[in-house]
């Protein structure tokens, strides 16, 4: 991978601007990068199979002989995502079904974060969600304690599952919606001071969300590839200069940060035009395992699709790259990340890959 050259020892060290905690760095923190190992991911099929039922196919197809997979569906639409799959010519077990009504298609955001205690050992992490889909909460929690067992523990912070990105050793990033959401109780150094606390972190970033899209949420702008190295997207400044402006001022101020993994690359990725009010973003990635995949919008910008899957290519050698249609899905908010929860293995490996 092409990578810019280190920055002398002598210039001075870059702090974060948001939420800079005082702790060491730590060896690894609670939360794992999404690019470590994954056991399964998790998906909720009602929606999907209903109105989405090509993208339900093209998800399990590439997903299900590289990690296992969980969906969670209503009894009453089991019977629709079986003919799915056995019209698709695939093994009738290539999704393990666990019964549950759940009102939205956007599993991160009802689903807990799996991270791993003091001991090593998974467990459950769950935010304040009152302000959403509560229902949807209960029974995924019922559902997630039941199908993975461990710890839960309550995190008396309102934040949205698509809002939290952590590069595994000890730097977390949200958008400045987390300080907005939790204005009523909290002071921004309580909110940094609660994330070290939890999660046992060291560093905090807040970015300014998006200009005009709707849910503020940290991932439909960055993506950590490895601890050391985060891609963030990249937006023409003759289509959005608010939102492009917020962006490179977050890649000045995170590239060559010093971090547990040492210090951090920032890398850009080119994101959709946004003319028509509707946010794609190509950083709403899904890891399984070896395996990326990436968001396409064949029928808005194909050509870009292309240019975007060959930077991947270029950042992640060793891994298969595909790219996902999701021209269904592209005017509703989310993407292929929103979709999903990933939940590692029961014990944590001891180190964390990197780039470097």
């Amino acid at each position: 991978m092409k990578r810019r050259s280190e920055k002398s020892s002598g210039e001075t060290q870059k702090k974060l601007s948001v939420g800079e905690t005082t702790r060491q760095p730590v060896p690894l923190a609670a939360i794992p990068g999404e690019f470590e190992t994954q056991e399964t991911l998790v998906f909720g099929c009602g929606q999907l199979v209903r109105y989405f039922p090509q993208l339900f196919v093209d998800f399990v197809r590439v997903t299900h002989e590289r990690v296992q997979l969980v969906g969670i569906i209503a009894p009453e639409w089991r019977r629709l995502a079986d003919l799915l799959v056995g019209a698709a010519g695939l093994p009738g077990d290539c999704v393990e079904f666990v019964c549950g009504t759940t009102s939205s298609v956007w599993s991160r955001d009802w689903s807990p974060t799996f991270g791993y205690d003091k001991n090593g050992d998974r467990c459950q992490y769950y935010f304040d969600r009152s302000h959403m889909r509560h229902r949807d909460d209960v029974v995924a929690r019922k559902i997630m304690q039941e199908r993975f067992p461990g710890p839960a523990i309550d995190v008396p912070l309102t934040m949205e599952g698509g809002n939290f990105l952590s590069n595994g050793r000890g730097l977390i990033l949200t958008s400045n919606t987390v300080e907005h959401a939790n204005a009523s109780r909290y002071k921004r150094a309580q909110i940094s001071q609660l994330i070290e606390s939890v999660f046992s972190t060291n560093q905090w970033a807040a970015l300014v969300q998006l200009h005009g899209e709707r849910t503020g949420h940290v991932d439909l702008f960055a993506t950590f590839l490895a601890p050391d190295f985060l891609l963030l997207g990249e937006v023409d400044k003759y289509d959005d200069k608010i939102s492009s402006d917020a962006l490179d001022n977050a890649a000045a101020k995170l590239d060559g940060l010093s971090t547990a993994a040492g210090k951090l690359q920032v890398a850009r990725i080119p994101m959709p035009s946004s003319r028509d009010t509707y946010y794609r973003s190509y950083n709403n990635v899904i890891f399984a395992n070896k395996t990326l995949l990436v968001p396409t919008f064949p029928a808005f910008d194909p050509k870009l699709d292309c240019r975007v899957l060959d930077m991947y290519r270029e950042y992640l050698p060793g891994y298969e790259v595909i790219g996902i249609d999701l021209g269904e899905l592209d005017k509703k908010g989310g993407g292929l990340h929103c979709l999903s929860t990933n939940v590692p293995p029961q014990k944590r490996a001891e180190e964390s890959p990197s780039k470097s």
